[in-house]
């Protein structure tokens, strides 16, 4: 209980960063976002990158042994006609790829006050080979999201919610193959983001998300034998280029 208040200590961090860094930013600039779900001029593209690094449980792994290897995330958005957004983010580290690709309904309630209704699908791969162990894995996941977000003008405020799950997954061990084909819902995950003009015409993103997941694709060599939930604390940051 006690790590899961640190977890909840995280978004606390992130704002009082945000809100320092405001006092150097002119009034009248608007940053460009991604997460922020804003309409998009139909064809035109905008484009990310950024790192995401999380915190194991304990009971998976002692703390001070704790896997933090930084995800790479390349993302780009394209817009469509009716308020559409194709959205595709590349996810890279040393053992792991995730490609997720989706679209974006977005709803204006205000002209600050925003929404958005998201379906992607992504492809997973795996592979680590080291001091005898050789082993792939790949799957397929789904993620259903909603969002909501607010324009302050000279920072966006946004909160996403979504589910993941699973529709197969595969691993070979050796020459040993084992197939997960039962479809499974995995967990959820929500995540609060800001979002503020950086430098010139490029923006900055910082984000805390939350995962609540049976299997953790970043980490995934120590989940396949692992069937329950875990709390995942996770912290995103971007520049919009």
């Amino acid at each position: 209980m006690n790590s899961f208040k640190k977890y909840l200590r995280l978004p606390s961090i992130v704002i009082f960063c945000f809100l320092i860094t405001l006092q150097n930013i002119p009034a009248q600039q608007r940053p460009v976002t991604f997460d922020y779900p804003s309409v998009m001029t139909p064809y035109d593209w905008q484009f990310s990158l950024g790192l995401a690094a999380s915190s194991m449980p304990s009971d998976i792994v002692l703390e001070s042994s704790v896997i933090r290897w930084p995800l790479i995330k390349f993302a780009a958005q394209m817009g469509l006609p009716a308020n559409f957004v194709l959205d595709t983010r590349l996810s890279t580290q040393l053992v792991t790829n995730h490609l997720e690709l989706g679209v974006r309904w977005i709803y204006e309630f205000t002209e600050k006050f925003h929404a958005h209704a998201e379906l992607s699908l992504a492809y997973f791969y795996g592979q680590l080979k080291i001091s005898g162990f050789d082993t792939n894995i790949n799957g397929w996941f789904s993620y259903p999201s909603l969002g909501i977000g607010y324009d302050f003008g000279e920072m966006t405020l946004s909160a996403i919610g979504a589910i993941s799950y699973i529709n197969s997954l595969s691993s070979t061990s050796g020459d040993l193959e084992t197939i997960f084909n039962i479809s499974r819902l995995n967990g959820f995950y929500y995540r609060i983001a800001l979002e503020q003009p950086f430098y010139k015409n490029t923006s900055i993103g910082l984000a805390f998300q939350m995962n609540y997941l049976r299997f953790y694709y970043p980490e995934w060599p120590l989940f396949p034998a692992i069937d329950r939930y875990f709390w995942i604390p996770e912290l995103q940051l971007w520049i919009l280029l």
